[in-house]
C-alpha cells in the first residue's frame, strides 16, 4: 500500500478532512531517496508551480512523524526528514 493510500485510509477510518497538502508533503517524501530538509522538500514543491507554504511543509512534516510514517533526523543543527521503509497505520 502507498503512502498515500495509507494516508488516506488513516483520514477516512478516524473520520478526519483528507488533507491535500499532508499528502502533497508526503509524496514528495516518499520520491526523495534520502533524507532530506523541510526547505528542501517546500523548494521542490514550489518549482512544481504548487502552491504551499513553508509552515505548511513543517506542519505537514510533524504530523508524518507524529504517526510514524516519517523519521526526524537531527543532524548538527539540521533537521532532515526521511519517510520510513514501513509505515504503520495508527490509530
Amino acid at each position: 500500500m502507498s503512502i498515500e493510500e495509507q494516508i488516506l485510509l488513516y483520514f477516512d477510518e478516524n473520520n478526519l478532512r483528507r488533507s491535500s497538502k499532508k499528502i502533497l508533503v508526503a509524496k514528495y517524501l516518499t520520491a526523495y531517496q534520502t533524507e532530506v530538509a523541510a526547505e528542501t522538500l517546500w523548494i521542490m514543491i514550489r518549482q512544481k508551480r504548487m502552491n504551499i507554504s513553508i509552515a505548511s511543509v513543517y506542519q505537514a512534516l510533524k504530523w508524518l512523524v507524529d504517526l510514524g510514517y516519517a523519521t526526524k533526523i537531527l543532524k548538527g543543527r539540521k533537521t532532515l526528514y526521511q519517510i520510513k521503509e514501513t509505515t504503520p497505520l495508527s490509530n
